[in-house]
């Protein structure tokens, strides 16, 4: 049973040891959960995105693209997503933002914020940078879970450094 789908960018693979996608876009990141379509083994439950956080908005960067919600472009293409069900026809019910300290923003946290309500599940960010110890054979690590992530729903009560 597959417990999460982990899609990454071009910089970052030397992160995961498992099963992972390589992508270079949001585009190529649809192409890569449409191809899954009828094929993966249900029920997939997460949707890990690892990339290295931008510097100024600390945001995940998959390839050439920023994962900002405030982006129209970015923000339409996870409309489309949404629209088309694409994530919960996989089975996926959260979405991890995987990238060094991509919860510690102003524009970090809005971008999950709106990813939640656009996606409607879950969406997690880290608090902390990340390496590669933070990584197992299937992925992010859970003994991490807990001290690195925070669930967008969570951040108007917690303020991070």
């Amino acid at each position: 049973m597959i417990e999460r789908v982990t899609i990454v960018g071009p910089a970052t693979r030397c992160f995961v040891r498992g099963p992972h996608h390589v992508v270079g876009s949001l585009a190529e990141m649809r192409a890569v959960l449409e191809s899954m379509l009828g094929h993966a083994p249900h029920p997939v439950r997460m949707l890990d995105l690892l990339g290295h956080a931008t510097r100024d908005l600390r945001v995940v960067r998959l390839g050439r693209e920023a994962i900002d919600m405030f982006d129209p472009k970015v923000a339409q293409f996870f409309v489309r997503l949404a629209a088309d069900r694409v994530l919960p026809r996989l089975g996926i019910r959260a979405l991890r933002l995987l990238g060094c300290a991509t919860a510690t923003t102003a524009a970090g946290q809005r971008t999950m914020q709106r990813l939640a309500r656009v996606l409607g599940m879950p969406v997690y960010g880290t608090t902390k940078p990340l390496m590669k110890s933070h990584f197992a054979t299937t992925g992010f690590h859970p003994a991490f879970e807990r001290s690195c992530l925070v669930e967008a729903s969570q951040l108007t009560a917690r303020r991070f450094a």
